[in-house]
Formats: structure tokens, C-alpha cells, sequence
């Protein structure tokens, strides 16, 4: 679109061009050069899958705080490697449909195994290895009531001692 208008002295002041989407910039010249030449199969972390569909759809990350119901800054938060381990599925379930990708594009392996069933899980690992919930406690160091309440659903494992249990085997 080019509108011009004549000033005094026969000077042409025109708008020479209009852009018709936001651009959208990463913090650092790394993170938008990081952003533009990732496939979202090469990412691992869920904070960075976050931060690419973001990227992709141009959002703001006020914008997708507002869609899921969070504040700006816990939004952040999940953007930010290292920053959680867990992320409510509720959540991604609704980033999952903003995206417009399935919920398990999102996921990394530690959510994927607490998503997939992690009572199922730990008590096939238990009874893989011929245990009693007393006998694998015991082999892992932990209380009996807790490797129940894992099998149970009723706590959730946390990241580091599922890769104790799991990533070892």
C-alpha cells in the first residue's frame, strides 16, 4: 500500500510498506537464530518445544498465559529450562490445542511416563523383577508406603528418582 502526501517545498512523504503480522523476537540473537533453524523433533525439553510453537505462532508469552490461565511469569517459568520438572496436564493439554499439536509433541520422557500411567509402570518394573513392594523398596532405598502410593496414583515420583528407576534399567 503506498499513500503519499506533499509537505512544503515540493518534498513527497510516502509509507512505503505495511507490515501485516507482529514481528516477534527472541531475547538474544542465539535464542532467535536457535528458534528459526530447530525442527520442534529436535527438541527434548518441554520448555523449548514451549518456546519454539510459541515462536512459530507468534504469540507473546502474555498472549498464551492469558489462554491457559496462568500469570505471565509462571508462564516464563515454563519456558525456562531447568525451571520444572512437571508440568500440570491440564496445562499442556490447553497449550497442546493452541498450538494445534498433539499433546504428546509437547511432552518430554519424564512427563510422558507420569501421563502414560506411572502406577502401571512402577508396578511392572516391581513385578519384572520378581519384588514384593517391601523387597524393591528396600533395593532402592525408599519406603514401602511410598513405592504403594506410587502404584496407587496417589503421589507422583519425582524426576530424579524416576531416572533412578527407570533411565538406569
Amino acid at each position: 500500500m503506498m499513500c503519499r502526501r506533499t509537505i512544503s517545498n515540493g518534498i513527497a512523504v510516502g509509507l512505503l510498506y505495511i507490515h501485516s503480522f507482529r514481528p516477534l523476537l527472541a531475547h538474544t540473537f542465539a535464542e532467535t537464530e536457535r528458534m528459526v533453524q530447530t525442527t520442534p523433533g529436535a527438541l527434548t525439553t518441554i520448555a523449548d518445544k514451549l518456546r519454539y510453537y510459541r515462536h512459530v505462532h507468534g504469540l507473546e508469552q502474555q498472549e498464551v498465559a492469558v489462554y491457559v490461565s496462568l500469570h505471565r511469569g509462571t508462564y516464563a517459568g515454563y519456558e525456562t529450562p531447568g525451571a520444572r520438572d512437571y508440568y500440570p496436564l491440564d496445562k499442556l493439554s490447553a497449550l497442546a490445542e493452541l498450538f494445534n499439536v498433539p499433546l504428546e509433541y509437547l511432552l518430554d520422557d519424564y512427563n510422558a511416563f507420569l501421563y502414560k500411567g506411572q502406577g502401571r509402570q512402577v508396578q511392572r518394573l516391581r513385578e519384572s523383577m520378581g519384588l514384593s513392594r517391601r523387597e524393591f523398596a528396600d533395593r532402592f532405598g525408599i519406603w514401602p508406603s511410598t513405592v504403594r502410593d506410587w502404584e496407587t496414583d496417589s503421589i507422583r515420583m519425582t524426576k530424579q528418582t524416576w531416572e533412578k528407576l527407570f533411565k538406569s534399567q
